[in-house]
């Protein structure tokens, strides 16, 4: 973690912070504070400072499910007016400063960060928290609300459609004569108009995946591998695609080397995430939720995984599916959980509308999978298995572009056509965000 300021003496800060005495001072100002966000390790140590490409892409559905802290430090600056024996309460969450007072509401109340004297601030306050913190708030039973209390229960953990944009939330408790914080005593928040105009840094978060599906997907087999084509939608927010294969007998992956994104990379955009991929059967933090409502429980096609069931995928559940309809594979396990290991193309941009896939043994029949991801890496699978056998009689793929394991757009549009689609999807990703 970063260096924390050592025990405050009471005269020091005297001389840099100014005092408001007895009288109760004004609420501090945004710009008093300094907010720095981090990204954490498996073991929750900071590795380094968040930067934008952070904030806005890299809070997806497998780094909750995987509970990969945020780090979090909080500053208060040199010279800020700051009534140093004043209470300031610090919370992470979702419309806190309504959540706060509302009895029965909308919202649930936030996670705590802190809750301490003015002049801890001065020293800097550290922590870190699950993501899904920023998501849902803390459910009526839960016995804590601390961030990093192991008894916090959550009303939700990751599993919900959830996306949205927010920021730590700050408050003067005895700023009035009312018990607690009031929506007028937050003084920091993305709500704000003094924190945005203090340009106060916002975390995004997306835990669902693309909203709409590519249509039509074929392949179609060559010399030494196959092309596979698709129909794009009309809108929506696809940030790129990735093909996976497998052999069709074995369920072995043909072993076409793509590399793994790093936990702590800056994100691209590039990759697909997954806990499997990220994390395995070991997350590196955990959370208590409340129960989730299951939709006709104990039936085959909810899309929850249940005794007796190999898989669930819902509605993509069917005889072209990659899990039937009774609920069995059709397609290996690591494959349907989108092992990373059979990947075997390169991203694709949204606006491709196929690929070619070399690097293949002719004369071995292959499953090929269409994976879709958001700009935050979050996957949905096209709900359709196609299977194809290379073979040398066949011409070769991709209009004779060379190199093993490559997977290159085939069929992208070009001209206006490429503009007008980015337009459109771009617009619906607008209105998704909002």
């Amino acid at each position: 973690m970063p260096d924390v300021p050592s025990p405050y003496v009471y005269a020091a800060l005297l001389a840099t912070f100014s005092f408001a005495g007895t009288a109760r001072a004004e609420l501090p100002a945004p710009a008093d504070f300094s907010v720095s966000y981090y990204v954490t390790d498996e073991s929750g140590e900071f590795v380094r400072p968040m930067v934008e490409r952070d904030f806005y892409s890299s809070l997806n559905r497998a780094r909750c499910e995987c509970g990969q802290q945020v780090g979090i430090q909080v500053q208060a600056k040199d010279g800020a007016e700051l009534d140093l024996a004043a209470k300031i309460q610090a919370f992470v969450g979702t419309e806190c400063a309504e959540a706060e007072s509302s009895i029965v509401g909308q919202f649930l109340r936030c996670g705590a960060l802190a809750d301490a004297l003015a002049a801890t601030f001065a020293q800097g306050v550290t922590g870190a928290f699950h993501p899904a913190f920023l998501a849902s708030g803390v459910d009526p039973s839960s016995p804590t609300r601390d961030v990093a209390g192991a008894e916090t229960i959550l009303g939700n953990a990751c599993d919900g459609l959830f996306e949205g944009e927010t920021s730590l939330w700050m408050c003067d408790p005895g700023a009035n004569n009312t018990a607690g914080c009031q929506p007028e005593e937050f003084f920091y928040g993305p709500d704000s108009a003094l924190s945005q105009l203090s340009a106060i840094p916002t975390l995004k978060f997306d835990f669902q995946p693309p909203l709409l599906d590519v249509e039509n997907l074929t392949v179609e087999p060559g010399d030494g591998g196959v092309e596979l084509h698709w129909d794009l939608p009309a809108s929506g927010d696809i940030q790129g695609f990735r093909v996976l294969c497998e052999e069709a007998a074995t369920g072995a992956s043909p072993g076409l080397d793509f590399p793994t994104p790093e936990l702590a990379e800056v994100p691209t955009s590039n990759h697909y995430f997954t806990a499997g991929n990220l994390c395995g059967d070991r997350p590196f933090s955990t959370v208590k939720a409340a129960p989730a409502d299951v939709t006709d429980p104990g039936k085959c096609g909810n899309g929850v995984v249940e005794a007796g069931e190999a898989c669930d995928d819902g509605d993509d559940n069917g005889p072209a599916g990659l899990c039937d309809e009774s609920c069995g594979l059709r397609v290996s396990p690591s494959l349907h959980a989108l092992d990373w290991d059979h990947v075997c193309s390169d991203h694709l941009p949204f606006s491709s509308k196929g690929a070619a896939i070399h690097g293949l043994e002719n004369g071995k029949t292959y499953n090929f999978v269409l994976v879709s991801y958001d700009v935050f890496g979050n996957p949905r699978v096209h709900g359709r298995v196609v299977a194809a056998t290379p073979d040398e009689s066949f011409p070769g793929v991709g209009g004779g572009l060379e190199g093993e394991g490559c997977a290159c757009a085939a069929g992208d549009s070009g001209g206006p056509g490429v503009l007008s689609l980015s337009l459109v999807a771009l617009l619906g990703l607008a209105r998704r965000r909002r």
